[in-house]
């Protein structure tokens, strides 16, 4: 499926865009995981469970930060504001990670370690790299193909990379390890469908910033796009409840 979407990519001319096509590709994300939140407090309300709860929190940060990445890419090319708003977007990105220490820390370490313990180490490391990056990123456009372009120090890029994999990743895995726990077929393809999207993004991120110094390409906003779209699909999908019944 990878080779076929860089195929497509390769034959259809997304130069013709007229809006920088990663901003169309977060954009996306962006309203999928709004849903994925909004489903998950539907959820909440209804179960009462925990877990739902922790992924309303993480679909709604991650999805502003997401938000904070495309929207404001759709409507300026005033570079100045997509500095600011790709800073924002970053600071999203730090917050929903704290949420998935949460969401971690639930799952599997709870009866080893308080959870303030953690942020003792995470906020202060997410602080250090937020820090890093207002001193020493820069943003800019390309016309051929039409991108907002993100480039960060090596420092940042190495940091970045052991959160994506360190984080986004588990709680890919532990998505899908909820799978059989759904009671419904549509059910089971949201969760299944989620659990890939963080693995995906995980490793498509962490990829971006060995090869391509943090900043997106034609074919990897591409690639995001094509899941962020079926992302989004499937969390429309009736039931509504989409958080586990059981822990």
């Amino acid at each position: 499926m990878h080779i076929s979407i860089y195929w497509l990519v390769s034959v259809y001319d997304l130069s013709m865009i007229h809006v920088p096509i990663n901003a169309i590709t977060w954009s996306l994300g962006a309203a999928g995981l709004y849903v994925f939140g909004l489903k998950s407090w539907r959820s909440y309300r209804r179960t009462k469970n925990p877990l739902a709860r922790m992924y309303c929190a993480l679909g709604l940060t991650f999805g502003t930060a997401l938000f904070f990445y495309g929207v404001p890419g759709l409507l300026t090319q005033n570079l100045h504001i997509l500095r600011v708003t790709y800073f924002l977007a970053d600071l999203f990105v730090q917050i929903s990670l704290q949420v998935q220490v949460w969401i971690l820390w639930f799952l599997g370490m709870r009866n080893r370690i308080r959870l303030d313990y953690l942020y003792l180490v995470t906020i202060p490391f997410s602080t250090v790299l937020m820090t890093l990056q207002a001193l020493t990123s820069h943003v800019g456009l390309t016309s051929s193909p039409y991108l907002i372009t993100y480039v960060d120090k090596p420092a940042v890029l190495i940091l970045k990379s052991i959160i994506y994999m360190g984080l986004a990743m588990p709680i890919g895995y532990f998505l899908i390890r909820q799978v059989p726990n759904q009671a419904v077929s549509s059910a089971k393809l949201k969760t299944l469908v989620s659990g890939l999207t963080f693995i995906i993004v995980g490793v498509a991120a962490t990829y971006n910033n060995i090869f391509d110094k943090g900043s997106d390409t034609q074919q990897s906003a591409a690639v995001i796009g094509v899941f962020f779209t079926i992302f989004l699909l499937v969390q429309l999908l009736r039931p509504t409840a989409h958080a586990p019944d059981r822990q």
